[in-house]
């Protein structure tokens, strides 16, 4: 329990109201909500201008234009050390932050990580960092709502509502977009339309959306003349800009996660990383200034036909650049911002492509940048809803209304072949947090299939006897038996129900040996993928087994059946209790804790070892293990294997250290329950 808890008793919504007033209490908190986060998005611009006037505008005017490449490096140190120091949430770009809030600490936030969060990106977009002003938003107003709901002890469903209330409010605020506040609140924080959520989120967008507006003006974020659809074909086009759009959100994506890793592995102290990835990003900007911070004027080009399409593809590519150093290199900062002004660039080429073949066939390429923001933000953020509405919303042209929904559906439904995480959520699901929500609620989606998987022992060869298959199969209590190759490799199964027919039917003196009734196998399944394909793919292919591949060297490592995967189940379930109880007491025996995420070299003396013979702390729990991008269910017979990614929970916190020496991980991420 927190110190408010311990000296207050428990206030709650279904303490302090009839059941029928509850409703009503949840909108007014969250229109409380909504006014802190307008109140934010106004004070987080003036911020960005003061450190923007300090760190470069001052420069300029009495330095050297070279020191414009300092800005950011300076900018990014500072940054480093407010993360490493102050609060590691403010890492990166808000959002992933708040959807981990409700999947693992029931929408708990610290309430210091609304005062840095709002701190740290000011300084990052101020000083020239190439990200958004909207993931920071997002997070400043859910940090509000979860201290509201911490002070009044609210259940974790209330909870929930006024993080998404906040985010709503932040981003109707900074974007003068309510509708598409509302639906980020919904479609990507909730992840859902539940009728009691729809109100309260919606009421703190446009109660942030108002605060906003009355202090500091409304009018469209990136205004553009009335523009209309001339050429008949253009929806045609315009589902062609839709799939090359899924492509470019694929890359970003992608490119998120990769600069990342990139600069873990960078062998030098957080803060030279910072300042190495800023000095970069300076450098581009000496250049190319349009690429630093959020680049609202930029796009504003684009969207009224301003820039030649050759600069478009440069912008393009040096903006994709400077944004992957910002976030890996330790930025604080949106990636929503900066995936408006990459598909913009690349709609706005697309556009001015299709007019240097033939004017008549984009008389205005303006439209293609409008819809290629709406696409790439709908394929990376899988977020459709928010896309659509945010893009007629901060333009204020609702002409272009079906072609910005046609582009940006097929974008959706592309980038789907290729990968259902999002930008938001990659980070967590490497790391093993699935986020679930709408149709992807299946437990058995977050257990991978090493969980289930039958390590191929207990074989046959192909020219074994059938009575020596047969009794080998009756001493195991075994219904089958794997076959392999005399050089290694999978040739197929034998059953028990074909030897017994071979035996019953007097075939024996004809089959000598069981290798004219092996059973072929199907397509096999990869370690990594989850037990939910497993299951899909063994009613697809009506059979009882299926073999398992390693992800990385493609050599089949052992089998899957249907009751090894019901095993598995069981068994994160029965985990998932006892380890809940066990954090439960943790939790209430100390005043903090911590989650931390490390990963076990491959020299570390534990790998090769079982989990119940490693000398954990008393006052330490291994929660979850991430081997090959799939999560494994931890028990005592667990074999630790090295780059194993291995979640511990620890309290009190002050034994974090420790317990990283004794498992001999090295720390990728802490993150704090409780004020130290």
């Amino acid at each position: 329990m927190t110190n408010i808890e311990q000296s207050r008793p428990h206030l709650s919504i279904p303490h302090l109201f009839h059941p029928k007033w509850e409703p009503w209490a949840v909108a007014a908190l969250a229109m409380i909500t909504g006014v802190v986060g307008g109140l934010g998005a106004i004070l987080f611009r003036w911020m960005i201008r003061a450190v923007h006037t300090v760190l470069i505008a001052k420069t300029l005017q009495n330095g050297p234009h070279f020191l414009l490449a300092a800005a950011p490096c300076v900018g990014l140190v500072l940054v480093s050390l407010i993360t490493r120091y102050g609060a590691r949430e403010v890492k990166g770009h808000g959002v992933p932050q708040i959807l981990e809030s409700l999947a693992l600490r029931g929408g708990k936030i610290r309430p210091r990580v609304g005062v840095l969060g709002i701190i740290a990106p000011a300084i990052t977009i101020g000083s020239g960092g190439s990200v958004g002003r909207e993931g920071p938003i997002a997070l400043i107003g859910a940090a509000f709502g979860s201290t509201v709901g911490q002070i009044l002890a609210l259940p974790e469903k209330y909870m929930s509502l006024l993080l998404a209330a906040g985010s709503a409010a932040g981003i109707a605020a900074t974007f003068n977009a309510p509708i598409a506040g509302g639906f980020f609140g919904l479609e990507i924080v909730l992840g859902s339309y539940q009728i009691g959520a729809i109100v309260p989120v919606f009421l703190a967008a446009a109660t942030g959306s108002s605060v906003f507006d009355a202090i500091m003006g409304s009018r469209a974020v990136l205004a553009t003349p009335p523009y209309h659809v001339i050429n008949h074909f253009a929806m045609l086009f315009m589902m062609g800009l839709g799939f090359l759009m899924a492509l470019v959100g694929v890359l970003y994506t992608k490119g998120l996660t990769a600069s990342e890793d990139f600069f873990n592995r960078v062998s030098l102290p957080f803060w030279a990383k910072a300042a190495l990835g800023g000095f970069v990003v300076g450098l581009i900007g000496l250049f190319v200034p349009q690429v630093l911070g959020v680049g609202y004027p930029t796009m504003h080009l684009a969207l009224t036909n301003q820039i030649m399409w050759g600069f478009l593809a440069v912008l393009f590519i040096l903006k994709y650049i400077a944004t992957m150093i910002t976030m890996g290199s330790g930025g604080s900062g949106g990636v929503f911002a900066p995936s408006l002004f990459l598909g913009g660039m690349v709609g706005g080429a697309f556009g001015n492509f299709l007019y240097h073949i033939s004017p008549s066939l984009a008389p205005h390429p303006s439209i293609y940048a409008i819809a290629g923001m709406a696409a790439l933000f709908a394929a990376s953020a899988q977020a459709p809803f928010v896309a659509i509405t945010i893009l007629l919303e901060i333009t204020g042209d609702y002409h272009l209304t079906a072609p910005v929904m046609a582009c940006a559906a097929i974008s959706y439904l592309t980038y789907n072949l290729f990968t259902r995480d999002s930008m938001y959520t990659v980070r967590l699901v490497r790391r093993g947090i699935k986020i679930l929500r709408g149709d992807d609620i299946r437990p058995m989606k977050v257990i991978s299939v090493q969980s289930a998987l039958q390590p191929l022992q207990d074989t046959v060869f192909a020219d074994t006897p059938v009575r020596v298959a047969w009794q080998k199969m009756t001493d195991l209590n075994r219904s089958f038996l794997p076959v392999i190759r005399a050089h290694g490799g999978l040739d197929g199964i034998v059953t028990l129900r074909d030897i017994a027919s071979v035996l019953q039917n007097g075939s024996e003196r004809h089959i000598d040996t069981i290798s004219s009734i092996i059973r072929p196998l199907p397509k096999p399944v990869f370690t990594h993928q989850s037990l939910d394909e497993a299951i899909r793919y063994l009613s697809l292919y009506d059979v009882d087994m299926l073999p398992v591949q390693d992800a990385q060297n493609h050599q089949v490592v052992g089998l899957i059946t249907r009751s090894g995967i019901l095993r598995a189940y069981n068994a994160s379930a029965v985990h998932a209790v006892d380890m809940r109880q066990q954090v439960e007491r943790l939790h209430h025996s100390t005043l903090d804790s911590v989650f931390v995420e490390m990963e076990i070299p491959d020299d570390s003396p534990l790998v090769g070892r079982q989990l119940k013979d490693v000398n954990l702390s008393a006052d330490a729990l291994i929660v979850s293990v991430t081997r090959n991008q799939g999560r494994v269910i931890p028990h005592g017979n667990f074999v630790i294997q090295g780059r194993d990614r291995l979640l511990a929970y620890v309290a009190p916190a002050a034994n974090r250290d420790q317990v990283i020496e004794q498992l001999g991980g090295r720390e990728i991420v802490s993150f704090y329950q409780k004020e130290p």
